[in-house]
């Protein structure tokens, strides 16, 4: 009887067509969500139709068209239970201009793109006659994003910065946010003893991109070998045109320029053992043992006792903590006696302030005694002429006594 009652109760309700239900979303919850976000989405459907729905079931973007997704099931029963308590047969019930929540847990995707979405909740219900029908819905949700500006890269040019110098300053920034960025200036503010160009315009950062902002700065003489605190002041629109701002703050060191420091570091002979009378490439490694790089070291050799050829050679730049060699092709002259020979060598080199600097080095360099000829093997050779002379005599002899 009671299946019954209900069913008449339905019936009666007032009709103006056969059309059924029609259901609107008269109220959502939020209608703004971020890259990655997880909220619950939560709406209100109203029947605006002029018939009821039976066993109302939904589903949230069941093709996966945009970037919100749920993370409970995306299919769900919106039956409410005080009906179904009534009535085994007819339960979840949504009359004429009747309302019922839905709420779905969903997650945006984290690399969804920013912007409006139509997300698509598809409904499914039975009329009194047990007709399925279907409709479907577009809730409308906007994915946002903001910018965010890091500082990602820090690079000076020289790598070294020492006071009294002018140096580059390269400081790459990334948008690490989920909006690009427009409009963006970078102004550095300088510690004291740091002077020079301080802004740059950047433009649009768009978003996982990274730019380069660069200034030409002045160490001056005052600065002590320390780390200095700079701040990077970032402002910029987001695609709204509304203002932001950002400070990254980070430190640079300033060195001591410290001494260049050259000591030899090895020598070698190209042959490795000299003779009287040999040529032979000498080469002498210089290792610098300093604080700061030294440039056009040019390297002289001098012993002009035995020995001759070129006494001269570039050898270019050699950093702190770097080896280069000076190469000197010479010749052990047939009067260089036997023994170890002292070498001068003048090193000339500038510092990295243009100062020129002239060092003197030894070194030694060995000359063998000339190999000894064997006496036996001498007079073997003195026997063989004399028996081949001999041989030679009597043959002659022999032919002049057939003559005769």
């Amino acid at each position: 009887m009671k299946k019954i009652f209900l069913l008449l109760t339905l019936l009666l309700v007032p009709q103006v067509s056969a059309a059924g239900a029609d259901f609107y979303v008269i109220d959502i919850a939020p209608t703004e969500v971020a890259p990655g976000e997880t909220t619950t989405l939560n709406m209100t459907l109203k029947n605006l139709g002029n018939n009821f729905g039976i066993k109302i079931r939904s589903t949230l973007d069941p093709s996966d068209t945009s970037p919100i997704d749920a993370l409970d099931s995306s299919k769900k029963s919106l039956g409410r239970a005080e009906a179904a308590q009534r009535s085994d047969e007819y339960f979840g019930v949504v009359r004429q201009l009747e309302s019922i929540p839905v709420k779905y847990r969903i997650k945006v995707d984290d690399n969804a793109t920013t912007g409006s979405y139509n997300v698509p909740l598809s409904l499914v219900w039975e009329n009194e006659f047990g007709v399925e029908l279907s409709q479907t819905l577009y809730l409308g949700i906007a994915v946002v994003g903001e910018p965010n500006l890091i500082i990602s890269g820090i690079n000076s040019t020289p790598e070294r910065v020492y006071p009294d110098t002018e140096f580059s300053l390269d400081v790459t920034i990334e948008n690490t946010g989920t909006e690009k960025a427009k409009a963006v200036e970078a102004a550095l503010k300088l510690p004291d003893g740091i002077t020079g160009e301080n802004l740059a315009y950047l433009g649009t950062i768009n978003r996982d991109m990274t730019t380069k902002a660069s200034y030409t700065l002045k160490a001056t003489k005052a600065v002590k070998s320390s780390a200095y605190d700079f701040v990077l002041s970032i402002d910029y629109e987001d695609k709204h045109g509304t203002p932001g701002k950002v400070e990254r703050p980070f430190t640079v060191f300033i060195s001591e320029r410290g001494d260049v420091d050259l000591e030899i570091a090895g020598i070698s002979t190209s042959p490795a053992k000299l003779y009287p009378g040999t040529d032979f490439t000498l080469s002498v490694q210089l290792e610098n043992i300093g604080t700061q790089d030294a440039k056009s070291v040019m390297a002289s050799v001098s012993n002009r006792e035995g020995f001759v050829g070129e006494f001269s050679s570039f050898v270019g730049k050699i950093e702190s903590d770097d080896v280069s060699s000076g190469i000197f092709d010479l010749t052990a002259t047939p009067m260089a006696a036997p023994g170890d020979h002292t070498f001068e060598m003048e090193i000339e080199f500038t510092d990295e302030k243009g100062e020129v600097f002239f060092e003197t080095k030894t070194f030694n360099v060995y000359v063998d005694e000339p190999a000894k000829r064997s006496t036996t093997g001498t007079v073997a050779i003195l026997l063989i002429v004399v028996i081949v002379g001999v041989v030679l005599w009597r043959r002659r002899k022999a032919q002049a006594e057939i003559v005769e």
